[in-house]
């Protein structure tokens, strides 16, 4: 930690998002200085060379800030490749494996992903949503609990905790294979959606969950219903995602048939669709940002002394 200023480069380096927050730790509380925002991994050739690009006016005015990253940059498509911790892991397996360099001046350092064999006995890998779930953790009066914990988004997360540890997970490319479809097939028009049909996302929903138990026989109907029924682009669109979600939702619980409680970490959008699809069939879910899942994440695993630190955020 800096020991003048207390201030530190905390980061959530994703495969489609980077998001930076310069931090100062004072008097056991993060408060968050300022944020800036750029492109994923899978976007970018030389994450050295943007990551300074993003950052360069908080070096100028702070010096050499210490900098804690997470994400697809420890990827072996990212800036420093880190390994993979095998469930069940905890805060301290992270830590342990993390993978610290210089670059230009500053430390770096870049936590390692989680990796399990999943229920299906298959291998299973995350990163970046390991740290949202220790955030959320943290945060709780009472962790001795088991919880299933949904992480929503491009490689949505279905990750079993007990107490403090990670135990396993299952992942479901939702996003990316929406992305797909949208953008290289002939299901969707490749023009961007801008509206957004909630009854469209409703029926989809409906179907994923219930009228079929095979997602490829419902999915070319996003095609079919435009031309036969006049169905618009964005009636489509809304169509698909319901029934990528409701597919995934109904594979989940019947993987984690025990769990009648989720927790849904994300953001605000994709998070009250998951939560509609799991209401639907009954389950009770409470949401958490995963702006705050994050910071706390860090918060917590950029200390030394987490254990002591606050779990209130604030923005200045």
């Amino acid at each position: 930690m800096n020991k003048q200023s207390d201030i530190i480069i905390l980061g959530d380096w994703g495969t489609s998002v980077c998001r930076l927050y310069l931090c100062r730790f004072h008097e056991q509380q993060l408060t968050v200085l300022a944020r800036t925002q750029g492109m994923g991994i899978k976007y970018i050739s030389n994450p050295e060379t943007r990551f300074f690009e993003l950052c360069q006016p908080w070096i100028d005015q702070y010096g050499n800030i210490p900098v804690f990253l997470i994400g697809a940059v420890g990827s072996d498509t990212g800036w420093q490749p880190t390994n993979y911790v095998s469930c069940p892991t905890d805060k301290n397996n992270l830590l342990a494996m993390s993978k610290k360099f210089a670059a230009r001046g500053l430390n770096i350092t870049i936590l390692p992903g989680v990796s399990c064999e999943n229920r299906h006995h298959l291998p299973d890998i995350m990163r970046g949503e390991e740290t949202q779930i220790f955030g959320f953790l943290f945060q709780l009066s009472d962790r001795a609990e088991k919880r299933l914990i949904c992480l929503p988004g491009t490689h949505t997360k279905w990750a079993l905790c007990d107490e403090e540890t990670i135990t396993s997970f299952v992942t479901s490319p939702v996003g990316e294979l929406y992305e797909v479809l949208s953008q290289h097939s002939v299901l969707l028009s490749p023009a961007a959606v801008q509206s957004w049909c909630k009854s469209s996302f409703t029926n989809g929903l409906r179907i994923g969950m219930h009228q079929s138990s095979n997602l490829l026989h419902t999915l070319f109907a996003t095609r079919a219903c435009q031309v036969i029924e006049k169905r618009t682009n964005t009636e489509a669109a809304g169509y698909l995602s319901g029934l990528l979600i409701g597919s995934d939702v109904k594979a989940a619980v019947q993987d984690f048939d025990v769990y009648s409680h989720v927790v849904v970490i994300g953001s605000d959008h994709i998070c009250s669709l998951y939560i509609e699809a799991l209401e639907y069939i009954g389950i009770s879910t409470e949401h958490f940002s995963s702006e705050d899942a994050t910071l706390l994440g860090l918060q917590t695993l950029a200390s030394a002394n987490w254990g002591d630190m606050a779990t209130n955020l604030t923005n200045e």
